[in-house]
């Protein structure tokens, strides 16, 4: 049985950047090690026909049925939603009606409106309310201190309030509100992180403050020049299409590094800020 993590870790393309499957799949099988060679073998054993027909829908105008494209989103790891714009995109290449084609299409939009909003691509454990939101987002201590929690060495509100450099009477207000919240828990005697993951969409009244928190604080490595850090800035002119491309792409890729650092040991902790805005 094909290893499908392994796959999707390698390959975490976002289908939601693409209107035409053929398309997506080459691109798919190409990112692969030396070219994707051997990769339309495998998709074939796994789906259960000949590697000459998935090279003749690839490469000419033939189509999957819809029952062979289903075998192919599990084969190449697409999550529910990935899945069901993938069988959108072979419904409307396959239509041949125009005015099929047409609702087809409008269809292809909103999904796609939707595939890049990354609020509809992360899952959440825990929802904070309202009150709980202007808490937590208050400040960056409160994540960040969450997020400590992970690395097994940070075991208590001491080693914390030392590692971030902050009153461990401030510390230990932060760490109750978090316990209480189950956000963080005790678990033989030491703190650990609690629910997997929150998220807030740019819908969120508290979006902005959350963004500006991060922002401010990486003022203070910018200044330091370590070669362990990374600051990128380029303002730039480039075509509509071309901008349109690259915001699309953006969620896929924070997707990719959440599939990367979700699964692995919590060691050290970092901090990723993207902006990309129209000036």
């Amino acid at each position: 049985m094909v290893n499908l993590y392994d796959l999707s870790y390698y390959n975490r393309m976002n289908v939601f950047e693409f209107r035409d499957y053929k398309v997506f799949l080459n691109h798919w099988i190409k990112e692969h090690p030396k070219g994707g060679r051997g990769q339309l073998k495998k998709m074939a054993d796994y789906v259960g026909v000949s590697t000459t027909l998935i090279s003749q829908v690839l490469k000419a105008d033939k189509h999957f049925s819809m029952e062979t494209a289903a075998e192919i989103t599990e084969y190449i790891g697409l999550n529910n939603k990935e899945t069901e714009y993938f069988l959108l995109l072979i419904e409307h290449q396959r239509a041949g009606a125009f005015k099929l084609k047409k609702i087809l299409e409008k269809r292809l939009e909103r999904e796609q409106s939707a595939g890049a909003q990354l609020k509809n691509r992360l899952k959440t454990d825990r929802q904070l309310s309202d009150d709980e939101k202007m808490q937590f987002y208050s400040s960056w201590m409160y994540s960040a201190i969450r997020i400590l929690s992970a690395v097994p060495e940070m075991i208590d509100a001491k080693t914390i309030s030392e590692r971030l450099n902050i009153p461990l009477g401030l510390t230990s207000e932060i760490i109750n509100f978090l316990l209480e919240k189950n956000l963080c828990v005790i678990e033989n005697n030491k703190l650990t992180y609690g629910a997997y993951r929150t998220h807030i969409g740019k819908d969120s009244p508290f979006v902005v403050k959350h963004h500006q928190n991060w922002r401010l604080k990486g003022f203070q490595p910018m200044e330091l020049r370590r070669d362990e850090d990374l600051f990128f800035t380029q303002p730039m002119a480039l075509s509509k299409d071309a901008a349109e491309k690259i915001r699309l792409m953006l969620p896929g890729i924070i997707e990719q590094l959440h599939s990367i650092g979700g699964p692995s040991e919590s060691e050290v902790v970092r901090c990723l800020n993207i902006d990309w805005f129209e000036y």
